[in-house]
């Protein structure tokens, strides 16, 4: 038997927690992306909601400074390492790569457009089932402007703390505690694989700009020629059933061909006319 000085870290660490309880091996799945976080003591915070409730991936898009800042390794008591080690990004679409699954946070209410957002509760279970063994990223705002409209189209699914009061809002390490603790505690539980291979976040992007190519294509106009609106409707009617990397590849080789054979018709027509 071990005795209390020659105990491992993780051993101490067990006998240390009022309740003790195995570290859900989906964690490793999910990755907390915060959006140009403008508070180095949040970005300290955060990592330490991060390592507390047994996650490991940490992105940064376009941070402030915080490497060298007091108050981010200050609050990041406990969870240095997550800190040093984080992914400081420059493009929200390069915290995505490998993404299967995109959860948006936001406080306020949003476009009607997109899908009226869940509790932070159902959000987690969801993301506890698909981490299974997909990749799922969990995004938050900067600290005053929160997420975009054109964000929150990018996700799958859009989560809020159910609150009583109108404000104050939540700081945002308060907010990325309550949806950690969420996940960490539905991960707990018995969760079959999603049984849905979903498309790459990325990917499906990729895919909606080249519908919208070749709708431009074929003289579709949208209300006031505003393509980004037009593309947050396409994004909600996709998104209505899953799309599968299969369903990519599909519906890819109808809009692809037809967009290849718009173009060949027109360099006939332009040699004719020569």
């Amino acid at each position: 038997m071990l005795t209390e000085s020659k105990k491992t870290p993780n051993q101490a660490a067990e006998s240390f927690r009022a309740i003790p309880v195995s570290t859900p091996k989906n964690l490793t799945n999910i990755r907390i992306i915060l959006f140009e976080p403008r508070e180095p003591g949040n970005i300290g915070s955060v990592a330490r909601v991060v390592k507390g409730m047994g996650l490991s991936q940490l992105y940064l898009v376009n941070p402030v400074p915080f490497q060298n800042e007091d108050a981010a390794f200050r609050m990041a008591h406990g969870a240095r390492d997550i800190l040093k080690n984080c992914n400081v990004i420059p493009e929200l679409k390069d915290a995505l790569n490998g993404i299967k699954y995109l959860v948006g946070t936001t406080h306020r209410r949003r476009d009607a457009r997109l899908p009226a957002p869940v509790t932070a509760r159902e959000a987690a279970n969801t993301i506890a089932s698909v981490s299974q063994d997909q990749s799922v990223a969990l995004l938050f705002g900067r600290e005053d402007f929160g997420l975009s409209t054109d964000q929150l189209s990018l996700c799958q699914l859009t989560a809020s703390v159910p609150m009583a009061t109108k404000n104050p809002s939540l700081n945002l390490a308060q907010a990325v505690q309550i949806f950690a603790y969420e996940v960490f505690i539905a991960s707990l539980d018995e969760h079959s694989p999603d049984d849905i291979d979903y498309a790459d976040v990325n990917s499906l992007e990729e895919f909606y700009v080249r519908v919208v190519r070749l709708l431009d294509k074929v003289g579709v106009i949208p209300y006031n020629q505003d393509w980004e609106t037009y593309l947050k409707s396409l994004r909600r009617v996709f998104s209505r059933a899953p799309l599968e990397e299969r369903d990519i590849a599909t519906l890819d080789m109808i809009f692809s061909t037809a967009y290849r054979h718009i173009v060949r018709l027109e360099e006939k027509i332009e040699l004719a006319e020569k």
